[in-house]
């Protein structure tokens, strides 16, 4: 891939001017396609499109939630009643002006005109306002005490001074019946606590007054509504000026609230992204040294959201605003690609190494955010859906643009390139080698580990609004006045026809009733008082003509007449009463109701797209809600909706669907992963930092009991995208250290710090914001970015090293990491415990010394065996071939390759005395139990220890040590020491040699990993005290029998060592240097296997070999494996394979291996044998006689010259293997 881009920047190169229109053309095309696109402003497409979420959709597009601004005048010491309507109808004329611009109505302004036509209305229709509780309080009315009673009231109000006005009500509704019905319209106010004086809704102990304002734009319209919101506050302190010290105006609303924050938003992005963003554009001047850095660093970004844009205009006909303004947070990510080419050019200016380096990381990291982010395509809602398209289109097309442009407009000037700054110190840190950082984030993961449940999701998205004091003080006013922040939950009866909607509203308005009278509710606003279904309101008439029967309504006249002469009323008063009684009522219509101008239908009741609602607002205590949504459960077609539960369907929804997009993104990303880099291990390297951080940044939020919610939620989604693309570039950079020694990884270290810095000062510094939601955005984004990157930079090289390796380690599985890890963590607790009970229990054990002696060394070796066999992995072997009993003492000498040396002698036999080193004497963990099972320091001298060691020879324990002195790196048997043969001459031991096969593999020197392998031990034939056979002094028994152990290892090793014995040892050099390399090493290993073989048992164990021919340079390690005394002198051509072996661990073993890249190097080395290995002959010319023996490896031109000299005797032939010899003189 790396070639395609390099090939286009060339072919931009040569034709700029053409590449330049052609860029200009597709930004314009692009632009233009763009702005064809249409946006969707409806949250409801965040709810998914399920048949339950179709149906709410439906419900919350329909309903009228409107959102009322309340005026509320409160009366002063000084004030009076009077004050209070005076201000109402000073601030009704103030805002005149509004209408309809910004007012769309004024509701708590009662003209007495309205007063008399709602009665009228009433009265006109009164079978439609009395229920059967009603027909109770009539029956009794009409009782000739009640009926006298009555009339003898209207009598006073006519001949009082107010008759005139009452004249006409009491004419037409002796008996009242209109005001029954005109106490049901109660429900469609704000409880019973008000009344009505001059014309305006007064509390009955006339201190406040109440007006609502409906805003002619919603909450979300907060451009329209700023002018709207200053002009009220401008009115509210002037009339506040005029009445001072009488009466005090105070306005609350959504309106109000939004419009504070959207500005208190302005404020703080002005203040704090403005200025950090101008520092940030300075770091990256001053980083890259050019003025036009943001620019550069800008331009793929843009290019990845317009072509998003324009990619969704050709799937969709609109898109969800919602989405892009997600999205376009998201498109930070981009900038990380930027990034990336920058800090590689600034520091090689080379166009083709930068390919080389960056192509596949930076296609790997969008790739991976892109798929990630496609998830969000199986999550049934629409915006969520067009969310992960938008970002996913987004990355890819600013990844690859970013490739394609920035190495074409960025050019590096030399000199100023080789200076550093405090962004390159910081990143050549070395994070992972600081016992600080290292001890820091171990006890912020423990604590993390108790924390990260106590991070929860806040779906309450009110308390991430800003209101300022006076707002405050505003609502708490209310508060007191009408339970104003009591839960208000919204109960909806919805249907595709009006009359069925209205039905269910009957339902529900009895069921209200019901609930209010049992105090569940403390009250509620619900329309059903007014307007019923016509199936109710038919109902209720009969109801009234069953009451008003012609008996009932003859005797209520001849009661009336009767009484009413009483009183001075004529027989034909009450006429038109008595005509109401016998008209023949039908159902109204809604659009009937209209005609009441003191109450606002659309409130209640809305119809859109053949769709209709009816809506109830009720009051509750947070205690009583789950009662009333119960009560609504058997209700068809009816929703309840409280805050929580809108909070939790439009943004809860979001907060489930990310989360699911989190667990789809991980499985995404290490899905990719594993196909990209074709190995478990390297994902897992990758992988796990990522996790971790997520842990981190969760416990420490869950520390300091920030929540979620859905602003910094999305916020943590853009975070798990960089994390992924810091841990991709690490895992990159330390391969590329891995593979060829460079010290490159810094490069990746800045570009992720620039990344850090970017992300920091563009969110980040929203810290210093007053407004709680970029609070909050802004402190996630801290913790997360942070977390992200040590992470990264602390946790992944650690990884890398321990599973990977590097060149002084040989890479290992996570599974014999865990197993190694159980069994010194094991071996640990174990020795710790021996070490304890030596203190204590040994000391007090009712036994005699030499008893407890006993038990404490079967102890002992018996814990060495269980610890050796934690591991099943590793297979043991042990030979006696002459039944050794080890009953007689002695003295044990060993070869020491590795720590599991001891664990195999020890479980030999109990009765053994260590000669140990200082450390293992004075260990803190076992120690102890160490120094009381009599083991000697071998520092203190062995002449010194005699005295000690014959006492535990004396008492039948036998000797052990390794005559080395020293653990070695390889196979290899180095000189033994003289001390163990000193010691059997002094006390007249014999000497028992034990060949120990197969540690050097499973766990060399240095090494923290077990391998899986083989552990051969085998018990060679005793030598007795007095046997000259080697000798007669320990000075040359030292030397003989060192000669006699060796070549019996040698013997042991050629029994062990079938062909492919090294070859997993080989294949873990190979193993994370390039999957086409180590393919390329195991098919070769394979094929050639007996050929190799053959060689290595050919050869000298002290030969000089030169080596040359096209080949990854595994012979050589093989023959250096087998022999390490060898010198290898080996030609590679390729520069990368000669970098890659070079930097690898046998080269940096105890092994004499010499890699170059000119063959006449090799050739000029002292080497005997020369290895021709698909070596063409026409490459160089050779002087064979240099050589003692030529091999010569599927070679067929060259092995006919050296076969047609009379120099060499071919001495084997076999299939592409041929070995000369030279004839001696």
């Amino acid at each position: 891939m790396n070639n395609f881009f390099l090939k286009t920047y060339n072919l931009i190169a040569s034709r700029k001017l053409l590449s330049l229109f052609l860029f200009l053309a597709l930004f314009s095309a692009l632009a233009y396609t763009a702005l064809q696109l249409k946006f969707e402003e409806d949250i409801t497409k965040l709810i998914p499109a399920d048949e339950e979420g179709k149906e709410l959709q439906k419900v919350l597009n329909t309903v009228n939630f409107t959102d009322k601004i309340i005026v509320n005048i409160r009366q002063s010491d000084n004030g009076s009643a009077e004050d209070l309507t005076n201000m109402a109808s000073a601030f009704v004329d103030s805002i005149s002006g509004l209408r309809p611009s910004y007012i769309k109505d004024v509701q708590g302004q009662i003209k007495d005109a309205d007063v008399l036509h709602t009665l009228d209305f009433v009265y006109n229709n009164l079978p439609l306002f009395l229920d059967s509780t009603d027909y109770k309080l009539l029956a009794h009315k009409i009782k000739a005490d009640s009926i006298s009673a009555t009339l003898a009231s209207n009598y006073r109000t006519l001949i009082s001074p107010s008759g005139i006005i009452a004249k006409e009500t009491i004419l037409k509704d002796p008996l009242g019946l209109s005001f029954i019905g005109l106490k049901k319209l109660e429900t469609l106010g704000i409880g019973d606590q008000f009344k009505i004086k001059n014309g305006f809704l007064l509390s009955k102990d006339e201190q406040n007054v109440l007006l609502f304002l409906t805003p002619t734009y919603g909450t979300g319209k907060t451009d329209e509504n700023a002018v709207f919101v200053e002009t009220l506050n401008l009115i509210k302190d002037s009339l506040n000026t005029t009445f001072k010290n009488k009466a005090s105006l105070e306005v609350y609303g959504g309106v109000l609230v939004a419009v504070a924050n959207a500005k208190q938003i302005k404020l703080d992005v002005q203040y704090t992204v403005g200025i950090a963003m101008a520092i940030l554009l300075l770091i990256f001047a001053f980083f890259y040294r050019k003025v036009q850095i943001p620019l550069v660093l800008f331009v793929p970004t843009l290019f990845g959201g317009l072509l998003s844009i324009a990619s969704l205009f050709l799937i969709r006909t609109q898109i969800s605003a919602i989405s892009l303004g997600i999205g376009s947070v998201l498109l930070g990510v981009t900038l990380d690609y930027s990034l990336h080419i920058l800090t590689h050019l600034r520091n090689n200016a080379d166009v083709k190494a930068l390919y080389k380096d960056v192509t596949k990381p930076i296609l790997m990291s969008s790739l991976t955010t892109a798929m990630a982010f496609l998830c969000l395509i199986f999550i049934k809602s629409q915006a969520l859906q067009d969310l992960g398209i938008f970002a996913a289109i987004s990355v890819l097309g600013a990844s690859v643009f970013a490739l394609i442009f920035i190495p074409q407009v960025y050019r590096v000037n030399s000199k100023i390139q080789e200076k550093s700054n405090i962004i390159d110190s910081f990143s050549k840190f070395s994070f992972h080698r600081n016992k600080w950082v290292i001890g820091t984030l171990i006890v912020l993961f423990i604590v993390s580990a108790f924390t990260y449940q106590s991070a929860s999701f806040n779906n309450d998205i009110s308390k991430l609004n800003y209101e300022p004091k006076s707002l405050i003080e505003a609502k708490q006013c209310l508060d007191r006045l009408t339970n104003f922040s009591a839960k208000s939950i919204y109960i909806t009866g919805y249907s595709d026809t009006l009359q069925t909607a209205l039905q269910q509203n009957d339902n529900i308005y009895k069921t209200l009733n019901a609930l209010e009278e049992n105090n569940t509710v403390l009250n509620f606003s619900n329309v059903g008082a007014l307007v019923q279904s016509k199936t109710l309101q038919q109902e209720k008439i009969s109801a009234w003509n069953t009451f008003w029967d012609s008996t009932k309504t003859a005797r209520l006249q001849q009661e009336m007449v009767t009484e009413g002469s009483k009183f001075g009323f004529k027989p034909t008063t009450f006429n038109t009463f008595y005509e109401v009684l016998e008209k023949p009522f039908s159902p109204i219509n809604v659009t009937d109701y209209n005609s009441l101008v003191s109450i606002n239908l659309a409130d209640y009741i809305s119809t859109k797209d053949g769709f209709t609602t009816v809506t109830s607002l009720v009051k509750v205590k947070e205690t009583k809600v789950i009662d009333v949504k119960d009560a609504f459960k058997t209700l068809e077609n009816t929703v309840v909706i409280d805050r929580q539960q809108i909070n939790e369907t439009l943004l809860g929804n979001l907060k489930t669907d990310f989360n699911k997009l989190i667990g789809y993104s991980l499985i995404v990303v290490v899905v990719l992963l594993l196909l990209f880099y074709k190995s478990i291990t390297l994902t897992l390297i990758t992988s796990i930092p990522i996790l971790l951080s997520w842990l981190l940044t969760i416990g420490l939020m869950g520390l300091i009991g920030l929540e979620f919610n859905i602003f910094n939620i999305i916020i943590s989604t853009f975070i798990f995208g960089l994390g992924v693309d810091y841990c991709i570039f690490m895992t990159n950079g330390l391969l590329k250290e891995y593979h060829f020694g460079t010290s490159t990884l810094y490069t990746h270290k800045t570009s992720i710090t620039l990344s850090v810095i970017t992300t920091i000062l563009g969110i980040g510094v929203l810290i210093f914001a007053k407004h709680p939601a970029l609070y909050s955005i802004a402190l996630v984004c801290i913790i997360g970015i942070f977390s992200a990157m040590f992470c990264a930079f602390t946790i992944q090289p650690l990884l890398f090293r321990v599973l990977v390796g590097s060149k002084h380690q040989l890479p290992a599985t996570l599974r014999q990491l865990i197993h190694s890890g159980f069994s010194f963590l094991y071996y640990g607790l174990g020795g710790l415990l021996l070490s304890l009970l030596s203190l204590t229990v040994m000391r007090v054990l009712p036994i005699k010394k030499s008893s407890k002696m006993i038990v404490l060394h079967k102890t002992i070796s018996g814990f060495m065996k269980s610890v050796l066999n934690t591991n099943p992995f590793v297979k043991k072997e042990v030979i006696k071939t002459t039944k050794e009993t080890f009953d007689k003492p002695a003295i044990l000498i060993a070869n020491h390759t590795s720590f599991l040396d001891i664990l195999v002698i020890g479980m030999m036999h109990p009765k053994l005395i260590f000669l140990v080193n200082d450390w293992v004497y004075n260990s803190p963990i076992f120690g102890k139990a160490v120094q009381l099972a009599g083991f000697y320091p071998v520092s203190g001298g062995i002449e010194k220890g005699v005295s000690h060691l014959k006492k535990k020879v004396d008492e039948g324990y036998s000797l052990m040590a390794f005559p080395e002195g020293t653990r070695s790196k390889t196979n290899y048997i180095r000189r033994f020491h003289k001390g163990a043969f000193y010691l059997a001459e002094e006390l007249k031991l014999d000497i028992i040699p034990i060949l120990i096969h197969g540690n050097s593999e499973v766990l060399p020197k240095g090494s923290f990993a077990i391998k899986d392998g083989k552990i051969t031990v085998e018990v060679l034939k005793r030598i007795p005290y007095n046997s000259e056979a080697y000798g007669t002094s320990y000075k040359e028994k030292s030397k003989l029998i060192s000669q006699y152990f060796k070549s019996e290892f040698n013997n042991l090793r050629n029994r062990i060592e079938t062909e492919t014995y090294f070859k997993d040892r080989i294949l873990n050099e190979y193993k994370y240097k390039g999957h086409k390399l180590f393919e390329n090493v195991k098919l070769d290993l394979e094929k050639n296997k007996t050929i190799y073989f053959h060689i290595i048992n050919f050869l000298d164990k002290k030969e000089i070999i030169a080596h040359l021919g096209n080949h990854k340079g595994q012979l050589d390690i093989l023959m250096a494996l087998h022999a390490p005394n060898r010198k290898i002198y080996s030609a590679i051509k390729n520069t990368e394979d000669l970098d890659r072996l070079n930097n690898s661990y046998t080269s940096h073993s105890d092994y004499k291996l010499n890699f170059y890249n000119r063959i006449e190097d090799v050739l000029s080395t002292p080497a005997s044998v020369l290895i021709l290995d698909n070596f063409s002959e026409d490459e160089i010319t050779i002087n064979f006689s240099n050589y003692k023996s030529i091999i010569i490896i599927n070679s067929n031109g060259i092995l006919n010259r050296v076969g047609n000299t009379t120099a060499f005797k071919l001495i084997t032939k076999e299939d592409n293997l041929s070995i000369f010899k030279k004839i001696e003189d």
